[in-house]
């Protein structure tokens, strides 16, 4: 359509030189034969000169266009990231919270002569979580590990398998992080951490380049909790795969 275009345009500005080069002298008498020549070959000249600043330009709008979509692709990638770092942060805050929440009984459990095992489960979880929180995903994996296996009936055992499932997305072994999201959904379904789990299994399949396990994880995450702030995420994912 843009060829097109500047095709005509260039036939226009010929048509212009040559009516302004002949027009008036069809009225004049006879055309001096050698000065005609001369004249058309200068204007075939000018419009192939003019035609090479009109495919210069329209490249360099094709060049702007580009670059117009790959810097919108980056920020909704960077927007993305912003989105995950916000949901990140609003888990800790709740963890956060529930620790405080139930530290109160740590002195009483201290001046007892027998150690107390939910005591012992809070202290495994709070130092697998703090290493979590300060980005030392390898040594909170190993904790988040350890306390699975020592403590697998308490409460925050959800809570473990997500966050053990974020310490592999974020070593890149995402097909370890698919296995312990998909544990929060299959086994935890009243968990509030379900659709985040979800959504970051999802991703992981994204980036197992497994995009019909992507797009089942997205869209039961959509069916399921349709309200959720992660369900939102979820539709922009979709878009981006194309279903």
């Amino acid at each position: 359509m843009t060829r097109r275009w500047l095709q005509f345009l260039v036939v226009a500005v010929a048509t212009v030189l040559l009516s302004s080069c002949y027009g008036t002298k069809i009225f004049k008498g006879p055309i001096n034969s050698e000065h005609a020549a001369l004249s058309a070959d200068t204007i075939r000249a000018e419009q192939r000169r003019i035609l090479e600043k009109l495919e210069a330009l329209e490249a360099r709008m094709n060049l702007e266009a580009d670059e117009r979509t790959s810097s919108q692709a980056q920020m909704a990638t960077s927007l993305r990231e912003l989105e995950d770092a916000v949901r990140t942060l609003v888990s800790r805050v709740e963890d956060s919270e529930q620790m405080m929440n139930n530290g109160g009984g740590r002195g009483q459990g201290s001046r007892s002569s027998q150690p107390d095992p939910a005591n012992a489960a809070d202290e495994a979880y709070r130092a697998a979580y703090l290493d979590f929180s300060r980005g030392n995903y390898e040594l909170a994996s190993q904790e988040f590990q350890d306390y699975l296996t020592r403590f697998p009936e308490t409460p925050r055992i959800a809570e473990a398998h997500y966050y053990l499932g974020e310490c592999h997305y974020a070593n890149e072994r995402y097909l370890e992080a698919t296995g312990e999201f998909q544990r929060v959904t299959r086994d935890f379904p009243a968990s509030r951490l379900v659709p985040a789990a979800y959504l970051k299994m999802g991703r992981a399949y994204v980036q197992l380049e497994e995009r019909s396990l992507a797009e089942k994880a997205f869209r039961t995450l959509i069916e399921k909790h349709p309200n959720s702030e992660e369900a939102k995420q979820a539709q922009v994912a979709l878009q981006e795969l194309g279903g």
